[in-house]
């Protein structure tokens, strides 16, 4: 029987303390788990770590961490390690969407989209779970890492591109390890939150949930969790390499 028992395991999750990213968070400690979150904003880390913990009884640690900034990756996995003892599961979740002039932001996007979960990756694996020899990673692409829009976001576009074929070298340098790394691809979801975009809804999410998505409707709170706890289980053995994407079938309608 598949129970997806997460108690004792530890998750790191990325750009955990707001939207997608603090869903993640709580479906996680629901499973079981003790989790700890990277954010930039170090403040509100805190605030969703603490209200998570009390409503789950799960050991929840915030730590204040740009995922572009190599020292603060190095330094901060090992804080965790240091407090947990371990990380066996990580959500490369942190992302940002700028529109405008993709060379304005061109640097910023690809530290944050791509760089980062190179960077915490390298450091989980190294520190940990290579130690381990074992671990489970999801890195967060997008639908918009598959098909382009005209929504003038160029630079996302690319870094979210990039995380494809990252997750792919990835799994096969650390398969045997029994590292397995896989990447799930959203499409326009209701809470979901990054950089510039924040509360509101774009061209591309408008376009997707009225027109080109077959169930007329973006995601909801949820609907991205399940996939992650069976990728990040012990029950998955061999899914390896691989792109998910949780897009509603926009995908599958071009």
């Amino acid at each position: 029987m598949y129970k997806f028992d997460f108690t004792g395991k530890v998750a790191l999750i990325t750009g955990g303390a707001k939207g997608l990213g603090k869903e993640y968070v709580q479906t996680f400690a629901e499973q079981g788990a003790d989790v700890a979150l990277f954010d930039a904003d170090g403040k509100l880390a805190r605030e969703t770590a603490q209200k998570i913990e009390e409503r789950t009884g799960k050991k929840i640690r915030a730590y204040s961490c740009d995922v572009g900034n190599e020292k603060q990756v190095i330094d901060s996995v090992a804080a965790v390690v240091k407090e947990f003892g371990k990380i066996d599961q990580v959500i490369n979740n942190a992302g940002i969407l700028r529109y405008g002039d993709a060379l304005e932001d061109w640097e910023k996007v690809i530290n944050v989209n791509l760089t980062g979960p190179f960077l915490v990756n390298r450091e989980v694996v190294k520190q940990s779970m290579m130690i381990q020899k074992k671990g489970r990673i999801v890195n967060i692409s997008s639908i918009g890492g598959v098909l382009a829009t005209p929504a003038g976001c160029l630079s996302y576009h690319a870094s979210k591109a990039g995380v494809i074929l990252l997750t792919r070298g990835q799994a096969g340098e650390w398969a045997p390890y029994n590292i397995l790394v896989n990447s799930v691809a959203p499409g326009a979801i209701a809470n979901g939150t990054m950089g510039d975009s924040a509360g509101s809804s774009t061209a591309a999410d408008d376009y997707q949930a009225k027109s080109r998505n077959p169930m007329k409707r973006r995601g909801q709170f949820g609907e991205m969790s399940g996939i992650l706890v069976y990728l990040c289980s012990d029950e998955n053995t061999y899914t390896n390499g691989q792109l998910i994407l949780v897009d509603g079938g926009w995908s599958g309608m071009m």
